[in-house]
């Protein structure tokens, strides 16, 4: 009877083991798109505000990592979205970051007249030229995309992760501060997530206490999201 328990308890250990492992290797699948693209840089892409006036993308967040989303529907823009706004205000006590969000679709005047309706800060109209082309054809036709841009204007996540990625998208964009890519980020937080699902370091324990301002660390529980 003993010797079926000691059976049961090792298959159910190699069965958690074995799915941790599974989860974590399609998770750093998913991160390591992260780095597609990384080797554009967007500090010299002209943006239009509401107020028609032209500004370089270097002039406007100098020294700023910016978690930058495009769009290009006025009826489903981030800034809208509960989990976006929640992401805001965590990184509101992190005064190198900020958040922008860049209209790249056609109608100038449809952005206009949506902006001066419901006039926000940091929302821009990207001007179409020879500069960004390579940027909007590798978008392959995806639109509403979130970016992290590094404080040189370098992207340091394409395509990357979403304000509902809490726990990702929080530890990727507070290392993107350093100027560490979205790739490496994501797996070294991955990578320290154990089968119990706690982390292995007191490094990351200290930064998750910190940021999210908690004394205990509940197991961890946090999704990564793609986009096509």
């Amino acid at each position: 009877m003993k010797k079926l328990l000691y059976l049961l308890l090792l298959t159910t250990s190699i069965s958690q083991s074995s799915c941790t492992m599974m989860i974590k290797g399609i998770a750093k699948k998913m991160v390591n798109k992260y780095d597609d693209h990384i080797d554009m840089n967007v500090s010299n892409f002209q943006l239009l505000d509401k107020n028609g006036k032209t500004h370089l993308f270097a002039d406007l967040f100098a020294g700023k990592t910016v978690y930058l989303y495009t769009w290009a529907d006025t009826s489903n823009r981030p800034a809208q979205n509960q989990n976006y706004k929640d992401l805001k205000t965590r990184f509101s006590h992190y005064p190198d970051v900020v958040f922008a969000d860049l209209y790249i679709g056609s109608d100038e005047k449809t952005w206009l007249d949506f902006e001066k309706k419901y006039s926000s800060s940091n929302s821009y109209y990207l001007l179409e030229n020879e500069i960004c082309n390579s940027f909007l054809n590798a978008l392959e036709g995806s639109t509403l995309v979130p970016f992290i841009i590094g404080k040189d204007g370098k992207i340091l996540s394409f395509k990357g992760p979403k304000p509902q990625d809490k726990i990702v998208v929080d530890y990727i964009l507070f290392e993107a501060r350093s100027g560490t890519d979205g790739a490496i980020s994501g797996k070294k937080l991955i990578k320290s997530v154990n089968s119990a699902q706690k982390f292995k370091t007191e490094e990351l324990n200290d930064w998750y206490k910190k940021h999210f301002k908690v004394n205990e660390i509940d197991k961890l529980s946090f999704g990564i999201s793609s986009t096509q």
